[in-house]
């Protein structure tokens, strides 16, 4: 499920839609989290799959530590990448916000993280664009990444959090193990299928 305070908006037809903030929602907010409504498809599954069905569900699905194919049920999947995105996926079963996201941005996430199924050309417009989305981008960048959603995750319990209702038990219990010992972190390259 994602954030109360966003809404789905039509940026250009090359892109399509994206996802954008109706309020200020500072670092450390959950955005999205993981619920039982949001439909998983194992592998084996989704490879059986009519193509033209696959190839346009893929578009919208990432992959899971697990293998399985995951859809949101809300507009959470039409975020789009950016290689200086404002939120990031965790090894939580969340994606949480990395930086103050204003009023009317767009909410980005870090398709590196995601377990793409190949590597692809990207255009994400920030400075530091890495021009080619890449299979082992986790591996490349984690350390990096990690860093940044540690520190995130870290200030969970300083700002409002509309979506910790809707997080599972073992999700729940798992960050409040983080929060009493920041050690207990969870990398994000747990999430890696490699």
């Amino acid at each position: 499920m994602i954030h109360p305070d966003t809404t789905i908006k039509n940026i250009n037809p090359i892109i399509g839609n994206g996802v954008f903030a109706l309020k200020d929602i500072p670092k450390g907010t959950i955005i999205v989290a993981r619920d039982t409504y949001d439909l998983v498809i194992n592998e084996n599954e989704f490879l059986k799959l009519d193509p033209v069905l696959k190839n346009s569900m893929e578009t919208y699905m990432y992959r899971d530590k697990n293998k399985n194919f995951v859809l949101s049920w809300d507009h959470a999947k039409y975020m789009n990448h950016s290689c200086c995105s404002n939120t990031m996926m965790t090894d939580y079963d969340l994606e949480i916000a990395v930086r103050d996201i204003k009023a009317g941005e767009e909410i980005t996430t870090e398709y590196g993280i995601l377990n793409i199924v190949e590597s692809y050309e990207i255009y994400c417009g920030c400075k530091n664009c890495r021009k080619i989305l890449k299979t082992d981008d986790l591996k490349t960048y984690g350390d990096i990444w990690d860093q940044t959603i540690k520190e995130s995750l870290l200030l969970i319990n300083t700002v409002a959090q509309p979506l910790i209702t809707v997080l599972s038990k073992e999700s729940k219990k798992r960050i409040e193990e983080l929060l009493k010992n920041p050690e207990l972190y969870s990398s994000v390259k747990n999430l890696s299928l490699n």
